[in-house]
């Protein structure tokens, strides 16, 4: 049997949560185990995002449909807008191999597009939007994901230990929450707490936009003769963070104690 689910909106941020709670229902009717829905629920956060960010001029966002196509083992979803036609092989490809200090912020919302799904293709539609295909294929069901779909709120606990700062964070950390997640982080180190540590023990998820957000944090803190470690990081985000070059910039502890003991007396 196929079922297909279709989903009209207007490309706006606040749009995006019932978006992603179609695309994690689909995955999971297509038999996705956790890192599946994982998987999907991150490409389409990045490709949404994008439309919503570039496809419309500022200030007058336009129409966007993500169409979903169930079969059992595979899972097809389809993204339209009207706006500026943008291949996804025209952004340029990241490059993993720079330091930190060279390391461009942004840039990798298509390559880790290309690398979480089986197949991905863009049609202009004739100068009137995009149509972008990505196709996830899944070998067994699995059970209901850990991750909280469509969760936009955070909960960022920050405090001292001696001359180190530790931000501990818990929900998702996507297109909705990274904003604050930069404000926080970024007004910790600007303060004087550059020598940092984020726990991530209460974050499954974390799309581009995190990504964003910790190298931004990074340069900043060693440009003040810093630092930033992360520390307790789950397997999706380490996941996420091993596609995407981030485990040779950042320093990864088992825990906050070790992390904040790495940085000595």
């Amino acid at each position: 049997m196929t079922l297909v689910r279709v989903a009209h909106a207007t490309a706006r941020l606040d749009e995006l949560p019932a978006l992603l709670d179609v695309a994690a229902r689909a995955a999971r009717e297509s038999g996705a185990d956790d890192e599946g829905q994982h998987d999907v629920r991150l490409a389409a956060e990045e490709v949404l995002i994008n439309v919503i960010h570039h496809a419309y001029p500022a200030g007058t966002p336009g129409p966007l449909t993500l169409r979903a196509r169930i079969e059992p083992g595979a899972l097809t979803l389809t993204v339209q807008d009207e706006g500026v036609p943008f291949p996804p092989d025209a952004a340029p490809a990241p490059d993993l191999a720079t330091g930190w200090a060279e390391r461009r912020i942004g840039g990798l919302g298509w390559h880790l597009v290309g690398k979480l799904m089986d197949d991905v293709r863009h049609r202009d539609l004739g100068g009137r939007g995009n149509e972008l295909t990505m196709i996830k294929r899944f070998r067994q069901a699995g059970a209901s994901s850990s991750i909280s779909q469509g969760q936009s709120n955070m909960q960022i606990e920050v405090e001292r230990r001696g001359l180190v700062s530790v931000a501990g964070v818990h929900g998702n950390v996507d297109g909705l929450t990274s904003a604050e997640l930069s404000r926080v982080l970024g007004d910790e180190v600007a303060g004087g707490g550059h020598r940092m540590v984020v726990s991530l023990a209460g974050v499954d998820y974390t799309s581009s936009a995190g990504l964003r957000v910790l190298l931004a944090v990074v340069k900043e803190a060693r440009s003040r003769g810093g630092d930033v470690r992360l520390a307790a990081v789950r397997d999706n985000v380490r996941k996420v963070l091993e596609l995407s070059g981030f485990t040779s910039i950042l320093k990864l502890f088992p825990d906050v104690d070790a992390a904040v003991a790495s940085f000595g007396a």
